[in-house]
């Protein structure tokens, strides 16, 4: 008898895995097939370069691409760093562009949001003392503010905090879109 059925299950997946290696079965081949598997138990996971695996299989896959196959760790690692691109007109491109200090934008927000929360409608009935639901201030804050975050957890780090960006959201902890094809 083997144990537990996970520990049996992995023990089965790993002579398989070493076995199909063994016959020269690609790992490239066997990372495509088996990363990403979507299965309970998921979640995060204390290795920098897979912050979320959507189950075990995932993560033993994906942890054996970053340590044997060339490249992978840098392509799909979050932690991986946009490479500064030379681009010799910077300078003058600088030089065109209308620059605002950011102090400046924040304040322009800020304020173009005031002006919706403060200014009251001629149907509000703080505006001239006339009678209504009393929605009308409400739904105008609601659309000035808006919802931050979608209420979507994201498909690879498994963050709550999805923005949405457009027609599509946007993690703030890694970047990926969501909802996009």
């Amino acid at each position: 008898k083997e144990g537990s059925t996970i520990g049996g299950l992995m023990d089965t997946v790993g002579t398989l895995t070493s076995i199909a290696l063994q016959y020269g079965v690609p790992l490239e081949s066997l990372v495509k097939k088996f990363a990403y598997q979507r299965f309970e138990p998921s979640g995060f996971t204390k290795n920098p370069d897979i912050r979320h695996a959507t189950s075990i299989t995932d993560y033993v896959f994906r942890w054996l691409a970053c340590q044997f196959i060339k490249g992978y760790k840098e392509a799909t690692s979050p932690n991986r760093a946009q490479p500064d691109l030379p681009l010799k007109e910077i300078g003058e491109i600088e030089k065109k562009a209308v620059n605002r200090p950011v102090t400046d934008l924040a304040h322009t927000a800020d304020k173009q949001v005031l002006d919706v929360i403060t200014s009251r409608s001629s149907n509000d009935p703080g505006a001239a003392g006339q009678s209504g639901n009393g929605n009308g201030h409400d739904d105008r804050v609601m659309v000035a503010l808006g919802s931050i975050f979608m209420g979507i957890t994201c498909s690879v780090c498994g963050s709550d905090k999805v923005i949405r960006a457009g027609a599509c959201g946007v993690c703030t902890e890694c970047g990926t879109s969501q909802g996009c094809s």
